[in-house]
């Protein structure tokens, strides 16, 4: 994986600062705040720069993150068990997860600790005490298919790439990266129907809900077979991110979707 820091430095994400902007439109730029689950590295998390209770990666606020690393160390009891992840671009980070495991729970209940030496994909918020950075996770769920590994780098690199074209008017770079993600619909681009804020997989799976006009709507089996080399997992994750946040309705059954703008 990386080992080079440098291209997650909290002053400019993939661009040095003053790269391809100018002072006056520096000044007048603002930082975006992520409107959804933002895929995140360790050394991110670790070079992120904080304002009061807020965290940035270059100019995105991380706050909402998601993360795949290797489970190094674990220190369970009966209210947080503790881990250190590593994804090999900087120290082992920090990850809380709290818990209500003490006696009285039911042996079935109680959450379950990931083991040492496998990968995991861990979401949650992004912390600090006492100067030291952590992810507070609200799920932590083992990775059965490394390709999701693969498609959690691109997804990493292709957020810091789309907020660095929107801020600098866009840039080779970054349609090289809309043209990696682009699905041949009738001649329409991906991302022409982008919706800011959703990952690169989330914005795939809305489409192929969307390009479908039957009555029922899209099957789970349909968008796998159209998003070919996708983990089914990735895409019941992304469609049941996008059904919670309304951009897609469930119709005859669990199994298939409609486009709300549809």
């Amino acid at each position: 994986m990386w080992n080079n820091q440098e291209g997650f430095q909290a002053q400019g994400g993939f661009s040095s600062p003053g790269g391809f902007g100018t002072p006056q439109a520096d000044e007048k730029r603002s930082r975006q705040r992520a409107q959804t689950i933002v895929p995140v590295t360790a050394a991110e998390i670790i070079n992120s720069t904080q304002q009061d209770d807020k965290f940035y990666s270059g100019e995105i606020e991380i706050y909402q993150v998601s993360m795949i690393g290797l489970v190094r160390a674990v220190k369970e009891s009966a209210t947080r068990i503790d881990y250190e992840i590593d994804d090999l671009t900087g120290p082992p980070l920090e990850v809380k997860q709290f818990v209500d495991n003490d006696e009285s729970v039911p042996d079935e209940e109680r959450i379950q600790s990931m083991r040492e030496n496998t990968y995991v994909r861990v979401r949650g918020t992004v912390r600090s005490f006492g100067g030291k950075k952590s992810i507070t996770a609200s799920k932590i769920t083992p990775v059965t298919d490394m390709n999701e590994l693969t498609y959690h780098i691109l997804e990493v690199v292709h957020s810091h790439i789309t907020a660095n074209a929107g801020q600098t008017g866009g840039g080779d770079m970054g349609g090289a990266v809309q043209g990696m993600t682009s699905m041949d619909q009738g001649g329409a681009g991906f991302s022409d129907d982008m919706v800011s804020g959703l990952t690169s997989i989330q914005n795939q799976v809305r489409m192929a809900i969307k390009s479908d006009g039957s009555a029922e709507g899209a099957s789970v089996d349909m968008v796998s077979r159209q998003m070919k080399g996708l983990p089914e997992k990735a895409i019941r994750d992304a469609i049941e991110f996008l059904s919670s946040e309304g951009h897609i309705y469930s119709t005859i059954d669990d199994d298939h979707y409609k486009a709300t703008d549809s």
